[in-house]
């Protein structure tokens, strides 16, 4: 079986491929530049741009942040096409109305995640996995249990993220809903969350113990 070094050397520029942050970001990422140091690709949407190694993976910046590949498959070409598209976009920051997205573009943006988790490099499923759970359970804080701050403060929503991992282990430990919810009680404290949002903890609690069941 080729090694994951192996199998990424078979990147080439012009490739659209799959990243993961190390907060479970989705990347849909442009490769721009290859060389036997490995290769350089750009986030489609904000136009960012990583190194990464041959293992497919870059260096950990300042913050703790670090991207992994995670699959390399080809898109369809229509699929691909669109990539392309919005990459230029991106690049040229139109103004309004021009910035808005085609339907076409909104369907690659709702679908690309899953493609490419459908294909993933050998190795890669447990990154994955784990991916798949952060983002699931800071859907239900952000929607569900403290939706009110985190839409009205879009740079906050990261803020929940030194808890995630310390949860996302409360229920793999299959506790109990009333420990969960006890836990979102214990946040919401420390955190200083209105009333409203403390009331919330236990219908919040129930849908990630619901959530958790997908997880096994």
């Amino acid at each position: 079986m080729p090694t994951i070094t192996q199998v990424l050397d078979a990147v080439r520029v012009g490739d659209v491929i799959f990243g993961l942050g190390a907060s479970g970001q989705e990347k849909l990422l442009l490769v721009y530049k290859t060389d036997l140091r490995g290769f350089s690709a750009r986030h489609v949407t904000t136009q960012v741009k990583l190194r990464f190694n041959p293992d497919g993976k870059t260096h950990v910046y300042a913050d703790g942040g670090y991207v992994t590949i995670v699959s390399i498959a080809p898109l369809p070409a229509e699929m691909h096409d669109v990539a392309l598209g919005l990459d230029l976009k991106s690049a040229a920051r139109p103004e309004y109305p021009d910035s808005i997205l085609s339907k076409a573009e909104i369907e690659l943006l709702l679908t690309y995640p899953k493609f490419f988790k459908a294909r993933l490099l050998p190795g890669r499923e447990f990154i994955v996995k784990a991916a798949d759970k952060l983002n699931g359970v800071k859907t239900v804080l952000q929607q569900q249990w403290d939706p009110i701050h985190a839409r009205d403060n879009p740079p906050a929503w990261d803020e929940y993220h030194d808890d995630l991992p310390v949860l996302i282990d409360l229920l793999d430990r299959q506790a109990a809903l009333e420990d969960v919810a006890s836990f979102l009680a214990t946040m919401a404290a420390r955190k200083q969350r209105t009333p409203h949002v403390s009331g919330r903890g236990e219908a919040a609690a129930a849908t990630l113990v619901k959530l958790r069941e997908r997880w096994t």
